[in-house]
């Protein structure tokens, strides 16, 4: 009984510090925080044995690996996950960044903006795939409920066709680019948005000639691998350099 007691004890530390490395204002958009997010937001319910083992295959694919063979030790980790939520549900993520590049074209003198290529313009632009994956991240795991494409949507479009900037700061940024040797005017763009609502997901259960399916799905989307955010776009961030630490400008909405 002490050792299984310890078991526990170890099972719930190692949970601990994952969760406290892993927390931020703003988060990766990764499986494990994007699954985080939907226990916070009550979206799946982990007192469900199916969601509380794919939660936990996916946030903790260590203790998977070693414990899920034996069933005795995996319900203890289940128990352990369960209380490791109720200790940090608190920090898990409401905010998430989204990364892409951008190309500039010219600068537009008369208009004082440093223009966007034609395909990189931001016209009407409402919805992003946050992540997406095609089979496991953890070996051999077997994840069938869980959503696999988490698509954050917010309630504006929106619409830049540059970087507005002065004549002086427009000449720096060319010869910065230069001198990164980046002649075709690569920048990189962080888009970040807050959870404003996800639709909770429902257990539908359905008897097929006697057989007893169980799936989730969304109620709005009525697709059980793709999940979508309601968000709300707070700024969107313009560096020059991919490790985002030179900010060209903050466009603030």
């Amino acid at each position: 009984m002490r050792r299984i007691a310890l078991f526990a004890v170890f099972v719930f530390l190692a949970l601990s510090f994952a969760i406290s490395a892993h927390a931020q204002d703003t988060a990766d958009a990764n499986w494990p925080n994007l699954v985080r997010s939907l226990v916070r937001y009550k979206v799946i319910d982990l007192n469900d044995p199916v969601m509380i083992d794919e939660y936990s295959i996916i946030t903790e694919c260590d203790l998977y690996k070693a414990f899920y063979h034996d069933d005795f030790k995996w319900n203890k980790v289940r128990s352990a996950v369960r209380q490791s939520v109720e200790a940090h549900v608190a920090t898990f993520p409401t905010a998430y960044h989204y990364d892409t590049r951008l190309q500039l074209d010219r600068y537009d003198f008369a208009a004082k903006v440093f223009r966007f290529t034609q395909r990189s313009t931001i016209h009407n632009v409402n919805s992003f795939t946050l992540f997406t994956v095609l089979g496991s991240d953890c070996g051999n795991a077997d994840i069938k409920q869980m959503p696999r494409t988490f698509r954050a949507v917010i309630p504006a479009p929106i619409y830049m066709d540059g970087i507005p900037m002065s004549e002086a700061d427009g000449q720096a940024l060319v010869k910065q680019l230069d001198a990164d040797q980046n002649p075709n005017r690569v920048i990189f763009a962080r888009f970040n948005m807050h959870i404003t609502y996800i639709e909770p997901v429902r257990k539908n259960v359905t008897n097929v000639s006697g057989t007893l399916l169980e799936t989730y799905s969304q109620a709005k989307e009525g697709d059980p691998h793709i999940l979508r955010l309601d968000a709300q776009m707070d700024n969107i961030e313009f560096y020059e350099d991919e490790a985002m630490h030179r900010l060209i400008y903050r466009y603030q909405l």
